[in-house]
């Protein structure tokens, strides 16, 4: 390999190198502040083996109110009771819903599960239907033995 070629993969490999810091550094302003993520893996390694501890620490430092990136999934994390109960109460319909798994799309069962609908009326009424048919006291008290001998066997 000559020098010229040798140099031009050089300069390709830095240019390319410094597009993706400069991409992946880029921060979406509407997100609170929060540490800088790595690529791909995000701030997964902020996160020791006691998350409560290491999300409290990165809290003093970055604020109640933070964003991570945990893989890809860009995650909101609120450490303060007021803001908590601003999200909760004034805000419950924007963050309520869930992220839906592709897996569960393959065959419709998002439209018809109570675990992935968005909050509506629909979901009201499955919610209704299993609190009183599913999850009532005389429905467990009847399925308590067939429980306990799942969990022995």
């Amino acid at each position: 390999m000559d020098f010229l070629t040798f140099s031009f993969l050089l300069f390709s490999f830095l240019l390319t190198f410094a597009f993706a810091i400069t991409i992946s550094g880029r921060r979406n302003s509407r997100f609170p502040p929060g540490p800088f993520p790595i690529p791909i893996i995000g701030n997964l390694l902020h996160l020791s083996d006691k998350p409560h501890r290491s999300l409290a620490t990165l809290s003093k430092r970055y604020g109640p109110l933070m964003s991570l990136k945990l893989g890809t999934r860009t995650t909101i994390v609120v450490s303060s009771p007021d803001i908590a109960k601003e999200f909760f109460q004034t805000h419950d319909l924007s963050f309520s819903s869930r992220s839906v798994p592709e897996t569960s799309k393959v065959m419709d069962h998002d439209k018809y599960s109570i675990a992935f609908l968005p909050v509506g009326d629909h979901w009201r009424r499955l919610r209704k239907i299993s609190k009183e048919y599913i999850f009532s006291v005389q429905r467990l008290d009847a399925s308590e033995l067939l429980r306990q001998q799942k969990v022995h066997v």
